[in-house]
């Protein structure tokens, strides 16, 4: 027969599995509902099968431990000597499956996180992809109003030639006070005027100046470091700008410029190892406008450097060797200058130069 002191320990293992049971239901039942809000949701798959695993432990336990005490009080003590190597063998499989089921979505946590850090990465990179596409759609529109605007002229010239030319023939051929000679003059005077509007519209389109327009080179830099922001933060690369305190206006094409500066930035992140830095600034003189990119990546050599802006030269794996090229071209179109400085292993440096007002090259 049990002794006295002995009832107090039965009750508190009772309660104690009784609490267990609950609070593993309650558990359980939480999780089931957070993952009836979002299946795809790995931690709370996670929460729902571990509470689940849970709720079978306590159960395992509470029976376990309340017909242990039954039978020690119903003096079947060889009984449950009998049964209690199951009993615990049970709590022990359950207490691996616990374990197995955290290890378990443990790792799949971590692929989790980088399937997210992924799919960050796409999007940062869409959106890039986007703003680009969108500068470039931009760049063509302009260039094809322009060729547009050329073929217009070019046709509409044609036909006043035929006008002005007969017109003229007819005042040569009719006499001073023939009344259809006033009209002829008319239409001569017509046509002149039309010829002399349709080769001031063939300039205005012709004038690279029509392309461009007063920017603040500060602003059109912070809009591309902004775009790439995300590589610089999965590439760990540390940016440091130096913008001059005032804006920087100059007359430029946005859309070129942000194309040739964006290919630049992009060059130097991919040359610059983890934990490295790119810097960027920006100043102004009486004249011009000065870029700065300097990167302490791998740096080129001498070699390297005197064909970087040769076309189809490239150092990269599937690369087209025109990046350079183009960015060039668009610093030319400008009226500015470029120039690399480079050392194998210590950096490369930019340097733009961009005229604050546009004028043409000397013939």
């Amino acid at each position: 027969m049990i002794t006295l002191p002995g009832f107090p320990l039965i009750i508190v293992d009772i309660l104690g599995s009784a609490l267990v049971l609950v609070l593993s239901w309650a558990a359980f039942t939480q999780a089931r509902r957070l993952l009836a809000q979002d299946h795809e949701n790995a931690l709370w798959l996670f929460l729902y099968w571990l509470t689940l695993a849970l709720v079978a432990f306590g159960i395992s336990r509470a029976l376990g431990h309340i017909i242990g005490h039954i039978l020690v009080l119903a003096q079947q003590q060889a009984l449950w000597d009998r049964l209690r190597p199951y009993s615990g063998g049970l709590n022990a499989i359950l207490s691996i499956v616990i374990a197995s089921v955290t290890l378990f979505f443990h790792n799949i946590q971590k692929l989790y996180r980088r399937m997210e850090a992924d799919h960050h990465h796409l999007e940062a990179t869409s959106h890039e992809i986007l703003t680009l596409n969108k500068e470039m759609e931009a760049l063509v529109m302009e260039r094809t109003m322009s060729e547009m605007a050329l073929g217009i002229a070019d046709g509409i010239r044609n036909p006043l030639h035929v006008i002005g030319g007969f017109s003229n023939r007819l005042l040569k051929k009719t006499a001073t006070d023939d009344p259809a000679r006033n009209w002829a003059l008319a239409i001569a005077e017509a046509a002149k005027r039309l010829e002399q509007m349709v080769e001031r519209f063939e300039n205005l389109a012709q004038d690279k100046k029509s392309f461009f327009s007063q920017e603040d080179l500060n602003k059109i830099i912070r809009s591309i470091l902004e775009m790439l922001q995300a590589v610089f933060e999965r590439r760990r690369v540390h940016l440091v700008t130096g913008f001059h305190p005032y804006p920087v206006y100059t007359q430029v094409n946005k859309h070129l410029l942000k194309v040739a500066i964006a290919h630049l930035v992009r060059n130097a992140l991919e040359a610059t190892p983890a934990q490295g830095e790119i810097h960027v600034s920006t100043a102004v003189d009486l004249s011009h406008t000065t870029l700065v990119l300097q990167d302490t990546g791998r740096g080129m050599s001498p070699e390297v450097l005197s064909k970087i802006f040769e076309p189809y030269f490239t150092t990269k794996v599937g690369g087209t060797g025109l990046g350079m090229v183009f960015v060039r071209q668009i610093i030319d179109e400008h009226r500015g200058t470029i120039n690399l400085e480079s050392e194998v292993g210590v950096g490369t440096t930019v340097t733009i130069r961009l005229p604050i007002r546009f004028v043409e090259p000397p013939i």
